[in-house]
């Protein structure tokens, strides 16, 4: 763990992911019920905090830029005027962020291609490692579908959902051909890993993915 007092009000902390597995965290749960993960981050700014200078009742503002190799955590006093006793906590300003992708996404896909007269057709990808997902994301852009990311016996699955006739720059085969370079193509019905998985992201997992781990 790398600890930086960046200034009397800001501490700046990196969390390889070694660090998180000896403190029981994976990258996964910040996508997940931030509440949950509220109380880890308080537990690494008592950490952290050698001088004491945050107080148990001085309000702060967490900010968690994860990537691959881990996360950077920042942390802000928020200054007494403006204190009201309660703490913000965000992932990369997780609303605006995901309005962000959500915009994005909506530019990427015409409300034809979403209308359910749409044809579609559903690509399964399993991935051994997260990464290889995150790697995938920086390297396929879908102009008209969607991308559901699941969890599911120790491996993780993407659902490409392809608005067949809104597809331009890329068909379908051109969609499996670089899905296949990072992970497996499966034969197996989406339906099971969709049943059965723990979803991940959903509706944009790759776009999510570009925009949390870029």
């Amino acid at each position: 763990m790398e600890v930086e007092h960046v200034n009397e009000n800001m501490i700046r902390v990196f969390l390889a992911n070694h660090d998180l597995e000896e403190r029981g965290v994976d990258v996964l749960d910040l996508l997940g019920n931030r509440k949950q993960i509220e109380s880890f981050f308080y537990s690494i700014l008592e950490e952290v905090d050698t001088d004491h200078k945050f107080s148990k009742d001085q309000a702060v503002t967490f900010q968690v830029m994860p990537n691959t190799k881990g996360l950077e955590l920042l942390i802000t006093k928020i200054p007494s005027e403006m204190d009201d006793k309660t703490t913000d906590f965000n992932l990369l300003d997780e609303d605006s962020a995901k309005t962000e992708v959500e915009a994005k996404a909506t530019e990427d896909t015409t409300d034809s291609a979403t209308s359910s007269t749409a044809k579609q057709q559903v690509i399964l990808v399993s991935f051994d490692q997260f990464e290889d997902f995150v790697d995938l994301s920086r390297n396929l852009v879908l102009e008209a579908g969607q991308s559901d990311l699941y969890q599911y016996q120790g491996r993780f699955y993407l659902k490409l959902t392809l608005f067949v006739d809104e597809l331009r720059n890329l068909n379908v085969d051109d969609i499996q051909a670089i899905a296949a370079e990072y992970g497996n193509l499966e034969t197996q019905a989406p339906e099971t890993i969709a049943e059965f998985g723990q979803e991940v992201m959903s509706q944009t997992a790759l776009e999510l993915a570009r925009y949390y781990f870029r």
